[in-house]
């Protein structure tokens, strides 16, 4: 199983050049036609963060979809492995490589790419793992992982006016990144137990009919979350 999952998620990495693939093209073009006078290392550094970009959602997003496609949850379940060990085997590779690009992507850009970057990819990939098993589009997952995005975003303002109180200095990067986790965790820890749960109980009927776990989970916590934080907009309005 495993050599099948490094596979798969070296097929999606594959999938997900298209960006650096297309830059060579892009500059030619310009040098001929456009002359818009385009700055090919800037160029390659802009194609390798899109593309880390692209694999942080699109290799999570794609976690089961050899099972959708070839309807094979049945032959997953009865694999002489447990749950975790599955789930490892499916995930590992796949954040293995998501790594290995976040790598290559530093060496062009620069180390900042990991500051910038790093938490965005983790949001990206785990969000759209998380949403995998009860998501049944790709397309509707991106809406979904948009959706977190701006939740996990705007989880900044209420814990800009706590954390302070705590003695966190929120203009140091020390202070930044503490912000940043507690965000992504208050976001992806409900998820992330919806998705196991769900999933370790899982069996060869329809996937459509086992979802009551993980919906019963994930609804009320983006209902909870969004509440919260209009609520703390509406009571602390920007400029006041």
């Amino acid at each position: 199983m495993l050599r099948k999952e490094i596979r798969d998620a070296l097929k999606r990495l594959v999938e997900s050049l298209v960006a650096l693939v297309v830059i060579p093209f892009a500059y030619i073009g310009d040098k001929l036609i456009s002359r818009a006078g385009l700055d090919y290392k800037s160029l390659l550094q802009s194609g390798f963060v899109v593309t880390l970009l692209i694999f942080s959602f699109y290799s999570g997003a794609t976690v089961f979809q050899s099972e959708r496609k070839d309807r094979a949850f049945e032959y997953l379940f009865s694999l002489p492995l447990t749950r975790r060990k599955i789930i490892l085997a499916k995930v590992l590779p796949r954040f293995g490589f998501l790594l290995l690009l976040g790598g290559a992507a530093t060496l062009v850009v620069g180390r900042g790419l990991l500051e910038e970057a790093g938490i965005t990819c983790l949001l990206l990939f785990c969000s759209s793992l998380f949403l995998s098993i009860g998501v049944f589009s790709i397309l509707i997952n991106l809406f979904g992982v948009g959706l977190m995005y701006i939740i996990y975003l705007e989880g900044h303002l209420p814990l800009s006016s706590a954390l302070p109180k705590f003695g966190v200095n929120l203009t140091s990067r020390h202070g930044f990144l503490i912000a940043d986790f507690i965000s992504l965790a208050v976001l992806l820890i409900p998820f992330g137990a919806a998705f196991w749960l769900t999933f370790k109980n899982m069996d060869a009927r329809p996937v459509k009919l086992q979802l009551r776990t993980y919906y019963a989970i994930i609804l009320p916590t983006l209902i909870i979350l969004v509440t919260l934080i209009v609520a703390y907009t509406r009571a602390h309005p920007l400029g006041s």
